[in-house]
């Protein structure tokens, strides 16, 4: 018979992955913008969305096989999949190009520069915010929290799978309340998807790519109005 001493770390470790991804949020929420190179690169989210969620998966002895980092499993059906996803996706920024109040959120983002100087500084603040956010989303939230929960408390994998998703989702769309109203209505859809994605490919680099293209529609639909 197992301890009760022994199941302690394992019942613990949900609430771990939680609890370490609202600190970096929260943290990062208030003291991001005092951490930046260059004007454009946010150190301190790099640290705290990928460093700290790497110490702590050490810390807990998570394999990191299975934290989602390999080669995506992309068969026909889901090769088909990504290239209608990635049609859509155009098609709906074609749309929101037109959405005059939603970009004036962000006229003054990296203004003042020439489109070249201006299109650097959005990649370059890009990938250190997003790479971050896909990790601590997609590989700690998400597959930590599958890991820990099938392997650690013997949930279901198809349960383990919706509590998973669901947690993602809200940490996803609630940070986007800060932003336009459209992101947030983005996020509430996109969110449950791109952690599917990530399920079914077992990697979160299609979710990744995926969240690339949308950030480079973006600011190429911001610079061209």
């Amino acid at each position: 018979m197992i301890s009760q001493k022994q199941k302690t770390p394992s019942s613990y470790s949900f609430f771990i992955i939680i609890f370490t991804a609202l600190l970096v949020q929260l943290v990062g929420s208030y003291y991001a913008k005092y951490f930046i190179i260059g004007g454009s690169f946010y150190l301190l989210w790099v640290l705290l969305r990928i460093l700290v969620p790497v110490l702590v998966i050490m810390l807990m002895r998570m394999p990191f096989p299975r934290m989602g980092l390999g080669v995506p499993r992309i068969d026909r059906n889901m090769g088909r999949i990504l290239i209608i996803g990635v049609v859509i996706l155009i098609a709906v920024f074609a749309g929101i190009y037109f959405l005059q109040g939603y970009f004036a959120f962000y006229s003054n983002s990296f203004n003042g520069q020439g489109g070249l100087a201006r299109f650097a500084g959005f990649m370059i603040f890009t990938g250190s915010t997003l790479t971050g956010w896909e990790f601590l989303h997609r590989s700690f939230l998400l597959m930590g929290l599958v890991y820990v929960l099938t392997e650690r408390e013997k949930v279901p994998a198809e349960t383990a799978a919706k509590i998973a998703v669901a947690v993602v989702w809200i940490f996803e769309v609630v940070f986007h309340f800060i932003k336009p109203e459209l992101e947030a209505l983005g996020m509430l859809a996109g969110s449950p998807i791109l952690s599917w994605l990530a399920l079914r490919t077992r990697s979160i680099w299609p979710p990744f790519l995926i969240h690339v293209l949308v950030e480079l529609l973006f600011i190429a639909a911001l610079i061209m109005r």
